[in-house]
């Protein structure tokens, strides 16, 4: 009888280990993929300011039609918030990719996110 208690305790100890080791995991996660959705969203207001940029004539500040030359302080005053650190990443006539590094680290390496602004649309690269 003493022996099969304790096998119970021991299997009960085990389950409730593993719980917990779940339990975090889930939450480790759920961490991260609102940090990246923080970040894309950020993302997002700066491609809509890039494209601003680009539609404005130069009298009025913009690029007349291109995305060279536009840096991250001519989108917004600040190059990093509570979600990352942003940076142009290239900026061509066509073309502008904008760039993020999480302050949640994933392992050994950041969050990691880009957004790559045209004319007409946005696309969004998770790299981490």
């Amino acid at each position: 009888m003493g022996q099969t208690q304790l096998l119970l305790a021991l299997l009960g100890v085990l389950l409730i280990g593993i719980a917990i080791y779940v339990g975090l995991s889930l939450f480790q996660t759920s961490g991260v993929e609102q940090a990246r959705d923080a970040i894309i969203t950020d993302l997002g207001g700066f491609a809509g300011r890039a494209r601003a940029y680009y539609l404005k004539r130069t009298q009025q500040g913009g690029g007349n039609g291109s995305f060279d030359g536009v840096t991250i302080r001519m989108l917004f005053p600040m190059t990093e918030n509570a979600n990352a650190r942003y940076f142009v990443v290239s900026a061509t006539d066509s073309e502008c990719v904008i760039g993020a590094v999480g302050r949640l680290a994933v392992g050994d390496d950041s969050i990691r996110v880009r957004v790559r602004v045209t004319e007409k649309r946005n696309i969004f690269e998770i790299i981490n």
